[in-house]
């Protein structure tokens, strides 16, 4: 009866030392995701649009300060003055907008990434809980993980998970 205990007190001591664990690339992996691809094509769209009403605006400013130096040889002291000041306020105008788009700009791109990194997240365990996994760890180039044989490396398999769940929710 002894013996029967003891082997199995083993036995489960043995189980349980055999424990799945792997590792995922995390700079690969969302590299390789296509809804990142997506939300970087967005933001850039963002980008774009925001560059060209800000460009106009800069052209236009450009055309006043143009238009100044022609008549500056005609104009009087105090209306030349005048202009001044006008030019002056709006270009810190422009250049206040071009702050508040380029900070606008960073805080999507700041949120949209949080967004998209706890979505990652979430389907790696996911993922981990489906194929039995105790742990993955994720890594970065020469980060967390030190050394991971290759054979424990599911990066490929979460990306191309993670990008059919993507495709079904489009």
């Amino acid at each position: 009866m002894k013996k029967i205990l003891l082997l199995l007190t083993v036995i489960f001591s043995l189980a349980s030392c055999t424990q799945k664990i792997a590792f995922v690339d995390v700079e690969q992996l969302m590299k390789g995701y296509d809804e990142t691809k997506a939300m970087e094509a967005d933001l850039k769209a963002k980008q774009d649009k925001l560059k060209f009403s800000l460009d106009s605006l800069a052209l236009g400013f450009q055309q006043k300060v143009d238009d100044y130096e022609r008549k500056l040889g005609s104009m009087s002291p105090q209306s030349r003055q005048q202009l001044e000041q006008k030019l002056r306020q709006e270009q810190q105008q422009i250049q206040g907008q071009q702050q508040q788009a380029s900070q606008m700009l960073q805080q999507i791109s700041q949120e949209s990434f949080e967004a998209l990194s706890k979505k990652v997240d979430s389907f790696v365990a996911d993922y981990a809980k489906d194929k039995g996994y105790k742990m993955i760890l994720g890594t970065n180039g020469k980060g967390t993980v030190m050394y991971g044989d290759e054979k424990l490396d599911v990066t490929e398999q979460v990306l191309v998970k993670l990008n059919e769940a993507y495709k079904a929710k489009k």
